[in-house]
Order: C-alpha cells, then structure tokens, then sequence
C-alpha cells in the first residue's frame, strides 16, 4: 500500500509539473482601421522543431493554441493583400497578443495589380501557365489556351506533348469526361476569361489520377479572393481567314463569344459563377488517299458547321468553423451543333484518270447536354496540419444525334448511276452516369509527411444507333447496321505516399493500385464481354540542391489510357456507302512508363534526358484491301513504343521589356507491330518553340507577343508524319486603372499547324490531311469591377478520371 501511495505521489507531482510547463497562446488580428481580419494563416513553430501547428483565425479575427510546452518560439501571420508578420518570443506562462497587418503597397489580385505575372512558371513536376500574363490567350477559349502551352500539341482532336505522348484533361481537379472530337468541342464551349492558369503536370503524384500517357492538363477556373463582390465581363469576335468556296460558296466564318464570372465572398461565405455563350460557323475537313496497286482512291470531306453553346458554373463554400470547410459545386451546359459534309470520293487509275466517283453528303444535328455536380467537405484534424478531404461527385453525359445520309456513284464520264443511290436515316444517344466516392488525408510527422486515401467509382454507360434505309420516302429499319450497347466499370482504388525534405535533399514516393471490373453487353447480338484486372502503379520523385543554383531531379511513374466508352461500343458508323468506322469491346487499356532526368540552373536553364515506353498500345486502324470496295476503321490493341529523348528551356529576360522562353526537344521512336499487316517503324523527331512578350511602358499595360513552334517529322503511332508549325501574334492594352483590356491576335499566321501523316496497312500506303480552317483575326474587350480586399478559397473535387473517357 505505501509503495501504491509512493507511486501516486510520483504521477501527481510529475503530472502537476507537466501541466504547470504547459500555457496557452491566444491573439487577435487587425488592420489598421482596427476592424479584424478573418481566416488569416497562423504558424506557430518552437525553435528547433520541425513541427509547425498552423491555424486559421475565425471570423472576428481571434485564434488560439492551447497546451503550448514552454520555450522559445516564433509565430507567422499571412494574409493576402498584406505584409507577412513575424514575432519571436519565450513562453514561460499564458500569452496574448493583439497583431495589426499592414497593407501591401502594390495588391496582387484580379483588378488592382501593378504588373502581370509572367505567362509560364516552371517547377520541378509540373508547368504553369498563367492566363492574365499571356497575350495571345487573351479572348480565346480554353482549348486555344491550352494549345499555348510550349510542348503542347493539339492535333486531330487529340491533345499530346512532343515527344511524350497523350494527355488527360482535367477541369478544376475534375477529369474532363470527354476524348476526340467531343472534348475539343467541349473546351471550345469555354472562355479563357473564365480561367486563371493551367497546369501541366508531368509526373503526377500517387494522389492524382493515373490517367494520361504523358500525364495532365489541369485547368483551374477563376473563384476570385476579393471580400465583398468581384467580377468580370468579356466580348469576343473572331474573323476566319477566308475558306474554300467550291463547295457551299460561303467564305465568310467566324465567332462571337460573350462571357462573365461574378464572385461575392462575405466572411463564412464564398458564392461564384460563370457563365459563358458561344456561337461560330466554322469550315473543316480532310483529305484521305489510300493508294491500291492498280488504284488511288481519294477522299475529301469539307464540312460546314454552326456551333451554339450555353455553359455555366456554379459554387457555394461555408467555413463552418476553423476547421470544417464544406462547398458544393455544379456545371453544366448545353452544347449544339448543326453540321453537313460533303464527301467527294473519286477513284483514279494508273494512269491517272476517274474511273468512277462517288459523292456523298450527311447532315446531322448533335446535341450534348453534360452535367456534374460535387459535395465536399475539408477537416482540419488537428493544428499541425493534418486533413482529411471528402469528396462524393455525380456526373451525367447525355447526347442524341439526327441524321441524314445520301451517297451517290457516277461513271467515268460524270453520268448518274441510279443503282449507286444509297440513303440512310439514323438516330444515336449516349448516356453515361458516373458516381464517385473519395476520400484523401494528409498526415505531416517529425519524420515525414504521409498522404494515403481511397476511391470508389460507378459506371454505367448506355448507346446505341438505330439506322434505317430510304425506300421510296419509307424507313427500313437496318438490322444489319444498327446497335444497342449497355456497358459498366466499376474501380475499387487505394493509394499511399510520402514525402520528405532533408537538407539538400526532397523525396516523394507513392504507390497506386487499382481494382476495376467491366462488363459489356450488346442487345444486338446479345453477348456479353466481361473484363477484371488489378494493377499497380508507383511513382518516385527526388530533387537535389547541389548549390543555390543548381537544382537536379528525377522522376518514375507509371500511367495508364484507358480507351474512351465510344471505343468500347461494336456498333459502326458510316462514313460513306463504302467506308465505316466501328468500335471494338474486347479493347484494353494501354500502359506507359515514364522516366525523366533533370538538371535546372537559376530557373533559367532546364535540361531534360527522357524516355518512355507504353504496352498494349491502341489506335484506329484503316483497314483497306484491294480485294474488296469496303474500307472500315477500328481501335485495336498492337503496339509497343519505346522514346529516348532530350530537352532543353531556356527562360530569359534580357531586356526589362522583353521575356522570351525557348525549348528544343530532340527523340527517337520505335514503334513496334504485333500484327503481320502493320508493319513496325522507327525515325528521329524533333520539336522546336520560342514564346515571347514585349512590353512598351514601363507599367506593362501594352504588350505584345510573338510566339512559334515547328513540329519536324516524327513517328505518330504506326505512321509517320509531315512536318507542321505554327506562329501566333498578338498585342494588348490595358487602361491606366486596370479595368479595361483591349486586345488582337492573330492565330496561325500561315495556316501551317494542320497535321498530316502517313502510314501503310496490308502493303497499301495510306495517307491522312487535315485542312481545318484555323487562321483567325480575333478582337476581344473585357471590364473588370469589384468592391472589396482578398481572402483565400480553395476546393478540389473527386471524380477527376471517369470523366475523361466519353467519346
């Protein structure tokens, strides 16, 4: 009993000791006009330690931390639109302090800056393009912005990275959920007004989606900082160059586009929208030669289209407390397009004369109505950092499609033959309905900093084309031609990182795996396609400061491209009365391996040795045979592609009114071929792009810019392509209080960024032409007002890779 009371004594006086060494920190944050600042950044941190408990004060400007151990400290305060404040001090007992930030003299934010940030910013994973600093992006839409990018590509409604290969779009940390044709379309409908920066993000971490060969494009919507209400409205016209007028003798194309984004932030509160309207005519098209040893079959298809598009976004965030942040978002618009082609196919003989023709014309009128909606939540655990983010999103694609479709042959001579009449009547819809649940904690140590969370995703998707034969102004229904298709996927996803700086030293190291199973099924000939695999995919990310100036790194990750929910679907499409194109359900995803060595000097110098490989690789393929008239394209998976390459940026500003980036990539591809009928090919490949800004004041309110790229020939796939390029010019103006912008560009100077490449399948070269109009005068105005000082929001959401996979 004496020993028990001994031993009770001993916790009481060490406990009383523990608790008497323990005080309680607490302050409140003003202006000078003494009114608080609400959710300023507060970092405690005792000397020495490597722990720092960081805080946000509430809306009346207090904070406070309790059972402080005594000791030497220092405390930060930040606040944007205000000078940091730093204090040193001993706590020995209970301490409050009453802290006024002082206002910067020069205000970063959307209305009162004094200069522009620079366009391109540059880190060791990722690159960021900031909107406000580029000239020629000013009044273009986002998918023009994202081609501003040096490095990125936008070619046959496919978005790359020289040398590297595809990516995946993402929207607000959302995957965009769209591929081809529908996610140009997609990005045309928004205006860059309504974006801040984009991200390219080359080596994403095990936390990010493993979509994307070459990794993501992150574009991040404007969700202004202003307290009180903010907001900006934008007017732009495009003028076409002149078209080709054989056809529809029309030469006259263009665009207007009107815009808006309005945000009202009020202590607890942050309310914002966009809203933006296109409306275009627009020429495109393409030439396909297939040349057969006793033929030359040529196809050319110009097509005249309209575009109309509404598309809004739409977000509420609460700060319930310090520590509790929950929002909801939605967007969502409606996207139409009224289009007809003209397809013109005549057939030439050795000795090259028409042996016959066929003409063909469709029309059609697709309407796309996609919708998302997300709920979160962000917990601050405890005040050393550690945070859990939920995240349930819902994501609907709905798109019908009326069309007709006329083919007809001719002789020789150019006579009508009535028995080559072929006419077609078609309906097609597409809906895709995606739920995901996930859920993200970051979880800082004295050691390291630990992330790891989950993901659960549901997937349905449902489609179908029903075709119907003209007879006599009658409808045959085309059991032969039409589809039904249901298809689902549902993926089970874990994931764990770490991350750590020592000295000289930062490391990254995580590791993805994913469970996903599918099932496809066709009503048409009622078969049933299932498909499970489990993969894995890590990443590993080192940096090391050799000196303060000299900065080397090295990344390896591991990626999958899943094919778009199109591609899955067996039903086919015609083009014309002899060529069709067709999905393919036993069709896998494909995978690639990334490695990259770096070495930066000064931010100015940034030398990169890369090489990638990618498995089970897929593409369209033609298939042609001179035995038969029937041409029809389908995805298969064949190919494995092995790049080596280097690059090198230089960003420099040699004159105080001159900033220039330049970048040179240089790389070999091997593509290989599993089949008998594609044969495999290997060449050089090189890409080159200088981007430049001039600035004629000393305020940079007039700018101007000058930028070109020049993509030399390069293996794409299995085939090989042309070389291409492209220059852009462009100068803006801004008024003296920085509400006005005025600006011109000129896209595509020389109508020369049109890719073209050619390939060869069962012994018959092919080759594929794009013509598209895309050199365009274009003037833009835009007013920016607002009425209040800055706070800091931030939200992400869950669903960032299902929805990029819609065709």
């Amino acid at each position: 009993m004496f020993a028990v009371r001994l031993i009770f004594l001993f916790l009481l006086i060490t406990s009383s000791t523990f608790l008497y060494a323990q005080s309680h920190i607490s302050g409140s944050i003003e202006n000078a006009s003494h009114s608080p600042i609400s959710f300023a950044d507060v970092t405690l941190k005792r000397t020495n330690d490597a722990i720092e408990h960081i805080f946000q004060s509430d809306s009346s400007g207090n904070f406070s931390f309790n059972k402080v151990a005594n000791g030497t400290y220092s405390i930060t305060i930040t606040y944007i639109g205000y000078e940091p404040y730093n204090l040193h001090f001993d706590v020995s007992h209970d301490t409050s302090f009453t802290i006024q930030l002082q206002q910067r003299s020069k205000q970063l934010g959307e209305v009162t800056v004094a200069g522009r940030k620079a366009a391109i910013e540059r880190t060791a994973d990722k690159v960021v393009y900031h909107i406000a600093g580029s000239v020629t992006a000013t009044g273009s839409d986002a998918l023009q912005a994202i081609g501003q990018i040096p490095g990125v590509r936008i070619n046959n409604n496919e978005i790359s990275i020289a040398g590297k290969g595809v990516t995946r779009v993402m929207m607000n940390n959302h995957l965009i959920p769209l591929q081809g044709e529908d996610l140009t379309r997609y990005l045309k409908s928004f205006s860059a007004n309504q974006l801040t920066r984009i991200e390219l993000i080359t080596n994403p971490s095990a936390r990010y989606e493993v979509e994307g060969n070459a990794g993501l494009i992150n574009i991040i919507t404007k969700q202004s900082k202003l307290q009180g209400y903010s907001g900006n409205i934008q007017l732009t016209s495009k003028y076409y160059a002149p078209g080709e007028s054989s056809v529809y003798g029309i030469q006259t194309f263009g665009e207007v586009n009107g815009s808006a984004n309005l945000s009202y932030n009020w202590n607890r509160w942050s309310v914002y929208g966009s809203f933006n309207h296109v409306r275009d005519r627009h020429l495109e098209g393409f030439q396909f030669d297939v040349f057969y040893p006793k033929q030359h079959w040529l196809q050319t298809d110009t097509g005249l289209y309209t575009h109309n598009a509404f598309t809004a976004l739409a977000g509420v965030d609460y700060k319930v407390s310090s520590s509790l942040t929950i929002g909801t978002s939605f967007s969502g618009g409606k996207d139409m397009y009224d289009g007809s082609d003209n397809v013109r196919n005549p057939v030439y003989n050795t000795s090259g004369t028409i042996d016959s023709l066929l003409k063909t014309y469709a029309h059609y009128h697709p309407i796309a109505l996609p919708a998302a909606w997300n709920v979160y939540a962000t917990i601050k655990l405890d005040t050393i950092g550690r945070q859990l983010f939920l995240n349930a999103d819902y994501f609907n694609y709905y798109r019908n499609d009326v069309s007709d479709f006329e083919s007809n042959s001719y002789d020789d001579k150019g006579n009508y033959e009535s028995q080559g009449n072929t006419q077609y009547f078609d309906r097609n819809k597409q809906n895709i309905v995606i739920y995901t649940l996930k859920a993200d904690v970051d979880w800082p140590t004295k050691f390291a900093t630990y992330s790891f969370g989950g993901k659960l995703s549901f997937i349905n998707e449902y489609s179908n084309a029903f075709y119907y034969n003209k007879i006599n102004n009658a409808l045959v229904y085309n059991t032969h031609l039409s589809n039904e298709f249901d298809y689902t996927e549902n993926t089970q996803a874990l994931y764990a990182s770490i991350s750590k700086d020592m000295s000289k030293w930062k490391l990254q190291a995580g590791l993805r795996g994913e469970l996903t199973q599918t099932k496809g099924y066709s009503y048409t000939v009622q078969k049933t396609t299932p498909n499970n695999y489990f993969k894995v995919f890590p990443t590993v990310l080192a940096s090391y400061a050799a000196s303060k100036n000299n900065i080397f790194s090295m990344s390896i990750g591991r990626r999958i491209n899943r094919p778009s929910f199109w591609s899955l679907n067996p039903f086919k499409s015609l083009y014309t009365a002899y060529s069709y194109g067709e999905g393919n359900p036993y069709l896998q995803p494909e995978y690639t391996t990334n490695v990259e060595l770096s070495h930066s000097y000064k931010s100015i110098f940034q030398t990169t040795l890369f090489a990638n490989r990618t498995d089970n690789g897929f593409v369209n393929v033609t298939i042609v045979s001179p035995d038969t008239n029937m041409v029809y394209t389908k995805p298969l998976n064949f190919i494995r592609t092995i790049r080596m390459g280097a690059s090198e940026t230089v960003s420099l500003k040699p004159l105080n009114c001159w900033e220039t980036s330049a970048m040179a990539s240089i790389y070999y591809t091997s593509a290989h071929s599993s089949l008998v009928n594609i044969r495999s090919i290997e060449a050089m490949g090189a890409y080159l792009s200088s981007t430049n800004t001039l600035y004629f004041n000393k305020s940079k309110t007039v700018a101007a810019a000058i930028n070109f790229w020049y993509q030399f020939p390069e293996v794409d796939h299995i085939g090989k392509t042309f070389r291409y390029y492209k220059l852009d010019l462009g100068v803006r103006a801004t008024t003296a209080n920085k509400k006005w912008d005025v600006a011109l560009n000129l896209n595509d100077a020389f109508k020369s960024s049109a890719m073209a490449y050619s390939y060869s399948v069962n012994g018959i070269a092919q080759t594929f032409t794009n013509f598209q109009i895309i050199r365009y005068w274009q003037l833009s105005l835009s007013y920016r007002f607002n009425n209040g000082r800055e706070t800091n929001n931030t939200r992400t959401s869950g669903n960032e890779e299902e929805k990029g996979r819609v065709y």
